[in-house]
């Protein structure tokens, strides 16, 4: 949901030094995450979809769509369909949304990989961190 409705607003804020910020933001944010994800197996394949299909522009369009397809992937993986078109994304992402609620489910699941050792400290610190800058950047409630 965060990933997902974020991309959604990428591009709205219109000051001169914004893309560049909003592009920092997300290349940490996505690239933190191969260290971060609570589960091992979908954290190697992330690393892999990372590697396969990098990330060469931050925009609207272009996030949406590699998003989609790391998903379709994941629901793929574990027989899940595809049950939405990417046509249907932002009708579905771009309303308002609690990111502290999600964020918060989030910080659990890290917290759990952590006590199970499946992710460093370090790791969900940073991925943590760049989440706050997300929320902050889109002024998420």
């Amino acid at each position: 949901m965060i990933l997902h409705s974020s991309a959604e607003r990428i591009g709205t804020k219109t000051l001169n030094r914004l893309p560049q910020e909003e592009t920092r933001i997300w290349i940490n944010l996505l690239g933190s995450l191969r260290y971060s994800l609570p589960c091992p197996l979908c954290k190697k394949h992330y690393t892999e979809y990372l590697s396969s299909t990098p990330i060469i522009d931050i925009n609207q369009a272009f996030i949406r769509e590699w998003l989609y397809n790391l998903h379709n992937q994941v629901n793929s993986r574990i027989d899940k369909p595809n049950t939405i078109a990417i046509e249907q994304i932002p009708e579905i992402y771009s309303k308002p949304f609690n990111f502290t609620h999600h964020y918060n489910i989030v910080i659990e699941q890290m917290n759990r990989a952590l006590r199970l050792g499946w992710s460093k400290r370090e790791d969900i610190q940073k991925t943590i961190r760049n989440l706050q800058e997300l929320k902050g950047f889109y002024d998420f409630f």
